[in-house]
């Protein structure tokens, strides 16, 4: 499955080459980018890197894209997991900054939502982010997200989660702002 908006491609992960691996290395690597997903930062070397998220992303809950923006540079990767009959959770990183702020990021999740919607069959989507992290969450608001709760999970280290959802019906109805509004 290859999805393709105007600045963005989602693609396989078997459709990667080395350097887009040793770009999900570093992203994996830095601490800002950890900090932001709730994790520490990887010490992974890549020969195990790889074969583990392969192995993942093969699972029948797991569907993982890497992004590719502007026709062939690798930024990131977006994925749906706890993938059920009706539902999943949506995960992204856009580990380019370079990338970061410029529209990339919805655009990625509205080709996911296209799968997941479209070729999955879902009723919803949902995922979850830190309140501190209010970039991810203006990207998810601009792709048609709602904000559902706001709270304290175990292992959040006192952070708050902020839990938001989009349905079928609401994406269907054009919940997200229009690609044109992208910057």
């Amino acid at each position: 499955m290859t999805r393709t908006g105007s600045r963005v491609r989602l693609v396989r992960l078997a459709e990667l080459d080395r350097q887009a691996w040793q770009r999900i290395r570093a992203h994996f690597r830095d601490p800002e980018i950890a900090w932001l997903n709730g994790t520490p930062p990887s010490r992974m070397p890549l020969w195990l890197l790889r074969p583990i998220l392969r192995n993942d992303s093969r699972r029948p809950d797991r569907h993982t894209f890497g992004i590719i923006a502007d026709g062939s540079e690798f930024i990131g990767l977006t994925e749906l997991y706890d993938t059920g009959p009706v539902r999943a959770t949506l995960g992204i990183i856009i580990g380019e900054r370079a990338y970061w702020g410029r529209g990339y990021g919805p655009e990625a999740v509205q080709l996911l939502l296209e799968y997941a919607f479209g070729e999955l069959g879902l009723s919803k989507v949902g995922l979850n982010t830190y309140e501190d992290n209010v970039r991810a969450q203006a990207a998810f608001l601009k792709a048609g997200f709602t904000e559902e709760d706001r709270l304290v999970r175990p292992g959040d280290r006192g952070r708050r989660s902020v839990v938001m959802g989009i349905t079928r019906e609401a994406w269907e109805a054009g919940a997200a702002q229009p690609a044109s509004s992208a910057k």
